[in-house]
Parts: structure tokens; C-alpha cells; sequence
């Protein structure tokens, strides 16, 4: 859609022309960084690598949610809002045991918001830490750079609220 080459757009985005043609053919499992490297490049939110679920006015079914796995990030979002069309998005994420969402704090404008459900979450904002553990929120300015990390042995799941939509 932005009439990019697959060479233009590895460029872009600071990956190899291969880990492209590997991604659209769907084999290769991307971080995290590098999706958001490939939607930044695409000028496009990451989001738009949900898998395309039905969407259904304003209610979405559980078994109906669009997903997104990165197994390389030991990560899972599905997107609990219908479409990103909205004011305000929220996701539940799923972290394995000892992974990461990203490497490298990010920033972007607006709030964030998090409902720790299961397990325990690392969240770093800037250069602060912060470990919650389940039924713990957290609310902060996400235009500073942050990121988040399940460092124990069990599951973490987790609301996260983000506004305007960003994801």
C-alpha cells in the first residue's frame, strides 16, 4: 500500500531484505522491535498485524478477538477493542515465563494504563522499575520510554489500556 519494495522497506526499517521476504511468507517469527521497526517504515500502527478476526459492531467475543503472536518475544496480544477506530484501545497480553515485550524502551504519545490479572509483570519507565504482581495497576505517561518483561516461572497476563490508540 505505500508502494514500498521489499529492499526499500528492509531499508527502512533497519532489517535484512531476507528477514522481509521470510515475514511475508510466514517463516520467520519477528520481536517485537523489529515488528514496530516494520510498522513504523509502513507508517502504519503495529496493531495492523492483528490477525483480521470478525468484528461485530461493538462486542467482541472472546473466540472472536483478533490475536497477534510473537513467539520470539514470548508474547500474545489480542485486541479487545472491535477495530482501532477508537478514542481508547485495550489489549490483553500474555507473557511467558522469563520473556520480554521488547529489548529497548518505547516511547509514544499519550497514557497508558496496565491491570496485572496473573502472575507477576517488570515494568520499567524510564530508568524506574517497577515489579507488579497480580491485582497491581499502573498508570503513566507512555511518551516515556518504557517496556515490560516476565521475569518469573509462571505466566503473566494483563490488561493494558492505551490512549489515544497506539498499538
Amino acid at each position: 500500500m505505500r508502494g514500498l519494495s521489499s529492499a526499500e522497506l528492509a531499508k527502512a526499517a533497519g532489517v535484512s531484505r531476507g528477514l522481509i521476504s521470510q515475514i511475508e511468507l510466514d517463516r520467520a517469527n519477528p520481536s517485537i522491535d523489529t515488528l514496530r521497526r516494520v510498522a513504523a517504515a509502513l507508517e502504519s500502527p503495529i496493531a495492523a498485524f492483528f490477525d483480521d478476526g470478525p468484528v461485530n459492531g461493538i462486542v467482541v467475543r472472546s473466540a472472536e478477538r483478533r490475536t497477534m503472536r510473537i513467539p520470539a518475544s514470548g508474547l500474545t496480544y489480542q485486541l479487545l477493542t472491535p477495530d482501532l477506530n477508537r478514542q481508547i484501545e485495550f489489549i490483553l497480553i500474555e507473557l511467558e515465563p522469563g520473556q520480554g515485550g521488547t529489548r529497548h524502551a518505547y516511547g509514544h504519545p499519550g497514557e497508558e494504563s496496565a491491570l496485572v490479572l496473573e502472575g507477576q509483570l517488570h515494568v520499567w519507565i524510564g530508568e524506574e522499575e517497577h515489579v507488579l504482581e497480580a491485582g497491581d495497576s499502573i498508570s503513566f505517561n507512555s511518551g516515556v520510554p518504557h517496556r515490560i518483561a516476565n521475569l518469573s516461572k509462571a505466566k503473566t497476563v494483563l490488561v493494558s489500556a492505551i490512549t489515544p490508540p497506539h498499538f
